[in-house]
């Protein structure tokens, strides 16, 4: 049966767009209108998820006067996927690719997960194109790369699975897999991101999609022991003096508190880490109200000296 790719134009108050940035194609969702006083907002999915996990923001961020894009990662829902997509520093690459080529200089990035850890070195390459950064679920990647008890077992287990790539394939194709994937990241009883398990085991079963997610995160996990890697982790040490926000679910059963207390020696600007009590892995989904709340006051606070605050 071919694979099904409607789940690329869900419709809603949004344009598809298919944009050509750093020798790919990718898809946006776009809303929000041009407005020289204010940044883009581009909004970066992580792991195993695709542009609709901000289904909830886009129209909050439109409202408020952002032009907003939502985009697929390379190797990812409507993005081109080529063979050795897995490199980060490209993924990293694109996002300032990204905000160029739909005609911006003044940007804020807002990532999830993997997405975020991008995001951190987006900004940390190109200071002068970024306005704030905002991170969910994804400590600063030099962090992670540190030896230490900076994951739970949970993740450890996760990535060993991915280490197996036919037996992670066959767990990305699988509907029940991703369902349990999905719950046993979100908080107990939060059907923020499992209740659209349909939607995102679709865009897992596209074509070539599973396998550059699996390839994605081995190259993550060894990141250290490639040169490309050793690249991305040299890009992202730079100071970043931007506004910065991370957020973390209280019950994120993947990554302890404790993940983002190195966090300072690279955010030396304005700072502020916020837990959101009663939410997981996936902030955006399992309480858009509150995450909402946080984002756009973020974003109307970019000017203002005093955000810093210490973990």
């Amino acid at each position: 049966m071919p694979a099904d790719n409607s789940c690329i134009t869900l419709p809603g108050p949004w344009q598809h767009k298919f944009i050509t940035a750093n020798g790919a194609q990718f898809h946006v969702a776009l809303a929000g209108e041009y407005d020289a006083d204010k940044p883009l907002v581009l909004l970066v999915h992580g792991f195993p998820q695709f542009w609709w996990t901000w289904r909830n923001q886009i129209p909050a961020l439109a409202e408020a006067g952002y032009q907003v894009a939502a985009m697929d990662l390379r190797g990812y829902g409507g993005s081109d996927k080529p063979p050795n997509s897995e490199n980060g520093l490209l993924s990293a690459q694109d996002l300032v690719a990204m905000v160029r080529a739909l005609g911006y200089s003044r940007a804020v990035l807002v990532g999830l997960g993997r997405g975020g850890a991008h995001a951190w070195t987006a900004v940390s390459m190109n200071p002068t194109l970024f306005a704030g950064l905002v991170t969910v679920s994804a400590p600063h990647p030099r962090t992670l790369q540190r030896v230490g008890m900076h994951v739970t077992l949970k993740t450890w287990r996760n990535a060993l699975l991915m280490s197996t790539p036919m037996l992670a394939r066959r767990a990305l194709h699988n509907k029940a897999e991703v369902l349990r994937m999905l719950r046993s990241w979100s908080a107990p009883n939060n059907s923020g991101a499992t209740a659209e398990v349909d939607v995102y085991a679709q865009a897992l079963q596209l074509p070539g999609v599973a396998q550059a997610a699996i390839s994605q995160l081995r190259w993550t996990w060894l990141a250290q022991s490639r040169p490309s890697g050793r690249a991305y982790l040299r890009e992202s040490a730079h100071s970043i003096t931007i506004p910065v926000l991370t957020v973390r679910g209280e019950l994120d059963p993947l990554l302890p508190a404790r993940a983002w207390k190195k966090d300072g020696e690279f955010a030396i600007g304005p700072y502020q880490h916020v837990e959101i009590s009663g939410v997981g892995h996936f902030a955006p989904e399992e309480d858009p109200a509150r995450f909402n709340a946080l984002l756009l006051d973020f974003l109307a606070n970019l000017d203002h000296p005093d955000l810093r605050a210490n973990i």
